[in-house]
């Protein structure tokens, strides 16, 4: 999901930083972004599986997913300042919420919905860039992966 326009997001790794992860990376940010994103709908999907079963495994289930989520979370986005930790939940929340709308719409040929569901995604994936501190100006190419 490349949606930061730059130069230094189109460009060759030019070098790899000894091997480690380079701060700010692309292809780290968006890996980072999806499990995020999938983590939360995880959660979601627990809880509305025991809202319509009512078995008590599912709850077991989200506060396993919540946990898991939560822990992943603390190294993901350890560089946000504020309650940038909780907006980048919440953010990850509505863009699932917006991909799987998209793709309905998309389902059922209304296009120009879709469209805009598509766009709010792309809007919460730069808002949580930007609770990371990252634009076009300082985010890198270069990683280990």
């Amino acid at each position: 999901m490349l949606v930061v326009r730059g130069d230094k997001m189109f460009g060759k790794k030019e070098k790899m930083m000894d091997g480690k992860l380079v701060e700010k990376d692309v292809g780290f940010l968006e890996d980072a972004w999806e499990f995020l994103k999938h983590a939360v709908m995880d959660e979601s999907h627990c809880l509305g599986t025991y809202l319509s079963t009512e078995n008590e495994i599912f709850l077991q289930s989200l506060e396993k997913a919540r946990k898991i989520r939560t822990e992943v979370m603390s190294i993901l986005t350890k560089n946000a300042v504020g309650q940038g930790h909780c907006r980048i939940k919440h953010l990850a929340g509505k863009s699932m919420t917006a991909q799987e709308l998209c793709t309905r719409f998309l389902s059922m040929g209304d296009i120009e919905t879709a469209k805009k569901f598509a766009d709010y995604q792309k809007e919460f994936y730069l808002e949580y860039l930007s609770v990371l501190g990252v634009d076009e100006n300082n985010i890198s190419n270069q990683s280990d992966a």
